[in-house]
């Protein structure tokens, strides 16, 4: 449990790895690369966290650069991100303030996209039951960061207005559930459908991501609180 903690000036301001059954919340995360990160990574005793929920949290400003040392996993993460979620699975992210990131809101990917070798046979690096809703975005219109090439690509495909929600798009082959986006405020999603799209160096550069979420509106688990209009 993390709750009622101010983190600031950190690449990863609040971490969650490989963990069950945690909750972050009423927490205020500024000034980092990352606001709060929700990692589930190979090669750990721990194989698989779930049930981490995510809820009540001030997330903002995230902008900082990533100072993180060559090879950490951490240094993957694109400055400007306010939630990442890689290779999770059953995470709830609701009724958070997410405003201020300048390249991503919230990110939720496989670890396929961070392109490392995986070599551990009981690892599964996609995301699945990944539930997002009643959250409150808000972006003032600006570049990503340019200097990591999601960054340069989400620069090209959107100028200054990248949507809030970001998929990658790897949906697990053995789970029916894999993302539910709902009730979320000034929100805009894009699925990057990475498995078709980024087939060759240049192929995302020339490919449509989709912006439609129809497939992936589910009914919300929780009430809302008051978020601002």
């Amino acid at each position: 449990m993390v709750r009622n903690s101010k983190a600031y000036h950190n690449v990863a301001g609040i971490e969650i790895e490989n963990s069950i059954n945690a909750e972050v919340y009423d927490n205020h995360t500024y000034n980092n690369t990352g606001g709060i990160l929700v990692f589930d990574l190979p090669d750990l005793v721990q194989k698989k966290g779930e049930n981490v929920h995510i809820f009540r949290n001030l997330i903002e400003n995230n902008n900082l650069d990533n100072f993180a040392p060559p090879g950490n996993i951490v240094g993957k993460v694109l400055p400007g991100t306010g939630v990442m979620i890689l290779a999770a699975q059953n995470v709830h992210i609701y009724e958070n303030i997410i405003r201020n990131n300048k390249s991503v809101g919230t990110g939720i990917v496989s670890y396929f996209i961070t392109e490392e070798a995986m070599t551990d046979n009981l690892y599964n690096p996609f995301t699945s039951d990944i539930h997002i809703y009643n959250n409150f975005y808000e972006r003032p219109a600006g570049l990503p960061t340019l200097d990591f090439e999601i960054g340069q690509l989400l620069a090209i495909k959107y100028g200054r207005n990248t949507p809030d929600i970001i998929y990658d798009g790897m949906q697990d082959p053995d789970v029916v559930s894999g993302l539910c986006i709902q009730n979320n405020s000034r929100a805009d999603f894009t699925n990057l459908d990475i498995e078709h799209n980024f087939e060759k160096w240049y192929s995302p550069f020339i490919s449509n991501f989709s912006e439609d979420a129809t497939n992936h509106r589910c009914p919300t688990p929780h009430l809302a609180t008051s978020l601002p209009d």
